[in-house]
C-alpha cells in the first residue's frame, strides 16, 4: 500500500487564487482538528456525523488525528494562517479489507463550503486508494445532504445507493 506522504500530498487553487495544501493528518493535528470540530455549524455536524453532539471528547478528537495509515488514509486541507495553518477540509477512508472497499467520509469547514473542496477531497481519496489497491467506497449520507450525494452521484465512478429510514447507502466502484 503507498500511504507515503508524497503520494499524499496535493494541492487546489480556489478561483480567488488562495492555495489550500493537502496532506496526511498528524498527531501534532490535535489542536487544529479541534478547532475545526468546534468551529463546525450544527447541520454541518448532523450531516457529517449524523448526531446533534454538542462537544467532542478529548478520545474523539484524538480518534480523528491517529490513524493506522497502513489501512486507513486521512488527509487534510489546510491555509496558511498568522500561527501555522488552519484546517479546513478533512476526508478519511477506512478500509474493510474483507471487501477490499473502504467507507469514506469528508467534511468541509462552514464558510469554505460550496467552494469545490468537498469534490476535491473525494477525488482525491479515490486516487489514493486506486494506487493502494482498493475497489470502491461506501458512505452513508443522510436524505437531507444533497451536496454530498451529489459529490457521489456527480463524480465520474459507478455508484449505486439504496434509501432506508432517511440513510442514503452508496457503493461507489473505480
Amino acid at each position: 500500500m503507498i500511504s507515503t506522504e508524497e503520494a499524499i500530498r496535493a494541492s487546489f487553487l480556489m478561483e480567488d487564487g488562495m492555495e489550500v495544501t493537502f496532506r496526511s493528518i498528524r498527531p501534532t493535528d490535535e489542536p487544529h482538528m479541534r478547532d475545526l470540530v468546534y468551529n463546525l455549524s450544527q447541520e454541518t455536524i448532523y450531516y457529517r456525523f449524523m448526531s446533534h453532539q454538542p462537544r467532542f471528547t478529548s478520545r474523539q478528537i484524538q480518534d480523528f488525528v491517529y490513524i493506522d495509515h497502513r489501512r486507513d488514509v486521512a488527509v487534510v486541507g489546510t491555509i496558511p494562517e498568522a500561527h501555522g495553518e488552519q484546517i479546513i477540509v478533512v476526508g478519511t477512508y477506512y478500509l474493510n479489507e474483507k471487501a477490499n472497499m473502504a467507507e469514506v467520509a469528508f467534511v468541509v469547514r462552514d464558510g469554505w463550503q460550496n467552494k469545490g473542496l468537498g469534490t476535491f477531497v473525494f477525488h482525491h481519496l479515490v486516487k489514493i486508494a486506486k494506487r493502494n489497491g482498493i475497489a470502491g467506497f461506501t458512505a452513508e449520507v443522510l436524505r437531507e445532504n444533497e451536496r454530498m450525494q451529489n459529490v457521489f452521484n456527480h463524480s465520474g465512478c459507478k455508484v449505486r445507493s439504496s434509501l432506508e429510514e432517511g440513510v442514503y447507502s452508496f457503493v461507489i466502484d473505480f
